[in-house]
């Protein structure tokens, strides 16, 4: 995922959706019946995952001479969704012991060659989770939000695959008969919205809507249905077949999880997709709500998930109030329903306090405070962010929206004090970058005729290059290549000094930049 220190945007809730991915719809084979040897000589079960941190090329080595499969997964400390994961997925001991079958490896996307290798592999949000056979060649991205015991399943398929996903997902649109049950759940678990490699994303919806119709499994079929309806590029017109599609899927409640992303980060989409009458659409709107609160309400699912169903509730209210909810609005918008209010506050107040470690708060404090921001709680929103600071082992992650806060209010000089701060306090060569854009970003929206701190700042960014081998790569590349073109828009509006400005930054750019990236660096800001 995508970092997301604002709440989401229309447009990122909607990847969100996409990048829920599709679960497997049938259950997983029983396991086998436990060995008959005396207990004294069967080792213990291993507790946690045996990760290899971040030496890829010696996992490689390893693979090749074992003959194991390599999991790589690429996260931040900082990453809510990656904590999540560390505070589910990683600590179940199924996907635990499926892990023995490979070479499993952990690579920081702060830590030597991360970024490079993330280039390799067209990673390009945390986290990301990929399985390889020993050559290099990938046979599935797994979907970090679906439900533990079928990511286990998927691996158990994924260690003795033969395939890679470019020719299952060739099969699936060709010759779908030569498919098995057990390519089908590596596809249904794949994490589409992670990956443009494998679908370009303007193909994505009809690639998704093509495996809808192939898959063998109805569930499954709705749910490849669901996640192109959440993949087109514009909000699809409105069809009986949607319709019939959503009722079917909120009649299941485990096709409610399954699909748990879609309906809770793009429930307007689906909602305008199934029908244009008003009374419809108050109806399924009551419908998804009402499912989405036997979610909330289901204690085995983490925390994150069961506070994120509180984002239907706001969409579909602004649904209701004829509001936009696909595209950001100037402005303040009306009060929301004192319902929708209460309940936000309420689930708000229950995860703060039920979530206790590290990883637990750090995957549900910044969605809990958007959440209090959409309902119009700014106030509530930054005594929660403040209140963190303090226990949070990255307090940086969250100053950014401590930022934004103070801004949405107009308080520009306090929130470019936060955007300051986070970018001093960060912490690892790709995160200082990432932070130091938001800074310069922010000066330039803020405090635009400020030219020598706009070119200080963006200065010292440059300068987080130097001594970096490899830092002019995937995230920190497309970090600049932003940071690059909003500059060029800003130096047109001051043209008297902008020139100049940006002439100097390049030379910079070329004096700190490594040799391996002499020529990708010399064509920034050209």
């Amino acid at each position: 995922m995508t970092l997301s220190l604002r709440r989401p945007s229309p447009s990122s809730l909607a990847l969100l959706a996409v990048l829920s991915m599709l679960t497997a719809c049938d259950k997983p084979a029983p396991p086998a019946a436990p060995s008959q040897t005396h207990a004294a000589s069967t080792p213990a079960p291993a507790t946690s995952i045996a990760w290899r941190e971040g030496d890829v090329e010696d996992a490689f080595a390893e693979a090749k001479e074992s003959g194991k499969p390599i999991l790589l997964y690429w996260g931040a400390a900082w990453c809510p969704p990656c904590n999540r994961l560390k505070a589910t997925l990683f600590k179940d001991p199924a996907f635990i012991a499926r892990t023995q079958q490979f070479v499993a490896v952990h690579l920081d996307g702060d830590s030597e060659g991360a970024q490079a290798w993330g280039e390799r592999f067209g990673v390009k949000a945390y986290p990301t989770i990929i399985v390889l056979r020993t050559d290099q060649s990938e046979i599935t991205r797994l979907a970090g939000d679906a439900d533990n015991a079928r990511l286990a399943e998927v691996l158990r398929v994924a260690a003795k695959s033969t395939s890679t996903a470019q020719q299952l997902l060739d099969k699936a649109l060709h010759t779908p008969q030569q498919l098995s049950a057990d390519d089908w759940a590596v596809l249904g678990n794949y994490a589409w919205g992670t990956d443009d490699r494998l679908v370009k994303p303007g193909d994505a919806a009809h690639v998704l809507t093509q495996l809808s119709t192939t898959a063998p499994q109805p569930a499954l079929q709705r749910s490849f249905a669901l996640a192109a309806i959440s993949a087109a590029e514009h909000p699809p017109a409105a069809s009986a077949a949607n319709r019939a599609l959503l009722e079917a899927v909120l009649a299941n409640p485990a096709e409610v999880r399954t699909n748990l992303s879609p309906l809770s980060y793009v429930p307007a989409r689906l909602i305008t997709a199934a029908s244009n009458d008003a009374g419809v659409r108050t109806t399924l709107s009551n419908a998804l709500n009402q499912a989405l609160d036997k979610v909330y309400a289901d204690t085995s699912l983490p925390i994150s998930d069961r506070l994120g169903t509180a984002y239907a509730r706001i969409q579909l209210a602004r649904l209701a109030q004829g509001q936009p909810t696909e595209a950001e609005t100037e402005g303040p918008q009306p009060p929301l329903p004192k319902d929708v209010v209460d309940t936000v506050h309420q689930r708000v107040t229950w995860a703060t306090d039920t979530a206790k470690t590290d990883e637990e708060r750090q995957s549900t404090i910044s969605t809990a405070a958007a959440l209090l921001s959409d309902v119009g709680d700014g106030s509530g929103a930054e005594q929660l962010l403040l209140a963190e600071l303090p226990r949070s082992r990255t307090p940086y992650y969250y100053m950014p929206e401590l930022a934004n806060l103070a801004e949405q209010r107009g308080d520009k000089k306090t929130a470019l004090s936060w955007l300051k701060k986070a970018y001093d306090s960060a912490q690892g060569p790709a995160t200082r970058v990432q932070w130091g854009v938001m800074y310069v970003n922010g000066l330039i929206r803020l405090s635009p005729d400020d030219t020598a701190g706009i070119e200080s700042a963006a200065t010292q960014v440059i300068g987080e290059l130097a001594g970096q081998p490899d830092g002019y790569r995937q995230r920190t590349r497309q970090r600049f290549a932003s940071l690059g073109t909003t500059l060029k828009t800003w130096s047109k509006q001051h043209r008297q000094e902008g020139s100049a400005v940006l002439a100097r930054l390049q030379q910079k750019m070329h004096s700190s930049c490594n040799s391996k990236n002499a020529s990708e660096c010399a064509s920034w800001l050209s």
